[in-house]
């Protein structure tokens, strides 16, 4: 009796033991679902600090918390503290090998620091449980076409559902067709954009750029007309200008950048088109003006950067141009342009040679070949008057790179340097035959000319140089002697007069930058 008694009691105590589990368990999983969803809605509110210190607490008592892991993970990115992020995915992983946010959220990660293999490895492993994934998908479909797998950015797009494609790998399906050269399959694409509401209209000038890009003009006109909202906002009036300058209508397209620029004065696009313009026409002032805007909008672009620091240059602003391709060298110190144009201002500025010697023959001895890196050290010996080592640079930068205008235009002052005037006049006419806008070439040019005697030559040469670079001193000096050979006693008073100033004003502008403050200001007249 008492055996079947206590039998009976246990039979009685385990459903009840049972529920209390089932109860607990249960009371976790209600408890659970607030505490994620008051740490999301205090992230989605921007509220991090509070919505870490919960993170925290929930961590503290349960450290392999998947959810409370992978928003702190989330956390961390927005904060830009992506090596953390890195190892809380990681972790979540360890804990949780099948979970697609973690997974997906590394490949985000990876994507938006450049590491395209890791991003693609990591979107990879999502398609092992998930093959039809549509946000894993899209993202492996842009990696791949950024990495040149065209063929496998298709087939990404293709395993997605043409009922959940959405409409942004329009573009992407476009440039892969081009590239694989299948362009027989765009049309179909075409119609798919004329479809698409005016809502997605910034779908369809990415569209009408990768026409552009690929050399179908006539088409992106005729579909810039055909998804013309009525009222043209600052996207479609820049686009539209692209289409124009893409039809040699050069005018109208410089008038829509314009237009462009006033409806969207800091889009970073724009400002960076309208800078390329301006620079082509040969409005230094202006483009630079444009760029440093784009830099305000978006800071240590590597592109405006390298552009800042020409264009710099092509003013004569040494000093900002030094500081434009210091910042560049420094966020891409392994860049071979960057290390080029970082250089190249430094020779030009004469006041850094410890730093651009060094450089200099680091780049010719990892790059014995390269015609830039040859150029930068022919131009330290140049400047050091170290003649036969600067020629041979020279003309080793030449048969690397024959377009090399600059070293052909050095190696002519070379040739004028030794006394060989005829063979730096023949010199300095290739530079300007095939770039009539080199204005170094073309002053000394006409500084040549009017030293044999040819001064109809040597007016032309130096008034286009006067317009291509109105503020060097020694031209206008040159001018006014032509002026002067030609009678034109007016013109020739006005250049000299030129000269004087803008040659005091350099001289006042080298007093600044290179004494100390205090003595220029004790020494500068009361």
């Amino acid at each position: 009796m008492v055996s079947r008694a206590v039998n009976s009691e246990c039979r009685i105590r385990r459903p009840a033991a049972l529920v209390v589990i089932v109860f607990v368990l249960a009371s976790v999983v209600i408890a659970e679902i607030p505490a994620k969803s008051r740490v999301v809605e205090l992230i989605r509110h921007g509220q991090l600090p509070a919505a870490e210190k919960r993170l925290w607490d929930v961590l503290t008592a349960h450290p392999d918390e998947v959810w409370a892991l992978e928003l702190m993970g989330d956390l961390r990115v927005r904060e830009k503290r992506n090596a953390e992020a890195e190892a809380l995915f990681h972790r979540v992983l360890e804990i949780d090998p099948s979970s697609l946010e973690a997974q997906r959220s590394l490949g985000a990660l990876y994507q938006s620091e450049g590491k395209a293999a890791e991003a693609v490895a990591a979107h990879e492993a999502i398609l092992k449980n998930a093959p039809h994934d549509r946000d894993a998908n899209l993202a492996l479909a842009t990696l791949y076409e950024q990495t040149g797998k065209y063929q496998e950015s298709v087939a990404a797009v293709e395993r997605i559902p043409a009922t959940s494609r959405p409409a942004d790998v329009l573009p992407l399906l476009a440039h892969d067709y081009f590239e694989l050269a299948q362009p027989g399959k765009v049309p179909s694409l075409i119609s798919q954009v004329l479809r698409l509401p005016p809502a997605r209209q910034r779908t369809a000038l990415d569209f009408v750029a990768v026409l552009l890009h690929n050399g179908y003009v006539q088409d992106a006109s005729k579909l810039m007309g055909a998804i013309r909202p009525a009222k043209p906002g600052g996207d479609y009036v820049h686009v539209l200008a692209r289409v124009r300058e893409a039809e040699g209508r050069r005018a109208e397209a410089s008038q829509l950048l314009t237009e462009a620029l006033h409806m969207q004065p800091k889009s970073f696009d724009i400002l960076f088109d309208s800078a390329r313009f301006a620079a082509e026409e040969n409005r230094w002032k202006d483009s630079v003006e444009l760029l440093k805007r784009a830099d305000a909008v978006k800071p240590d672009d590597p592109a405006v950067l390298m552009k800042l620091a020409v264009e710099y240059m092509q003013i004569g602003e040494l000093e900002r141009a030094r500081l434009a391709s210091k910042r560049l060298y420094e966020l891409e110190p392994d860049n071979q342009d960057a290390q080029y144009v970082y250089g190249r201002v430094l020779q030009e500025t004469k006041r850094f040679q410890e730093i651009l010697d060094p450089l200099a023959r680091k780049m010719v001895a990892e790059r014995p070949n390269d015609p830039h890196a040859l150029f930068l050290l022919g131009m330290i010996d140049y400047d050091e008057a170290n003649e036969a080592e600067s020629r041979r640079e020279f003309t080793g930068s030449l048969q690397f790179d024959p377009k090399n205008n600059d070293a052909r235009y050095y190696l002519a002052m070379l040739d004028e340097r030794q006394g060989n005037f005829d063979a730096a006049r023949k010199g300095l006419e290739e530079v300007v035959k095939t770039d009539p806008n080199h204005a170094g070439a073309q002053q000394e040019l006409g500084v040549i000319r009017l030293r044999q005697g040819d001064i109809a030559g040597a007016r032309a040469a130096l008034e286009t140089a006067l317009k291509l670079r109105p503020d060097v001193p020694q031209t206008h000096y040159q001018l006014g002697l032509v002026y002067a050979r030609l009678g034109m006693t007016d013109q020739a008073k006005t250049q000299t007069e030129m000269y004087q100033e803008l040659h005091r004003a350099m001289n006042d502008k080298l007093k600044r930058e290179l004494l100390p403050k205090s003595v220029y200001t004790e020494a500068a007249p009361k």
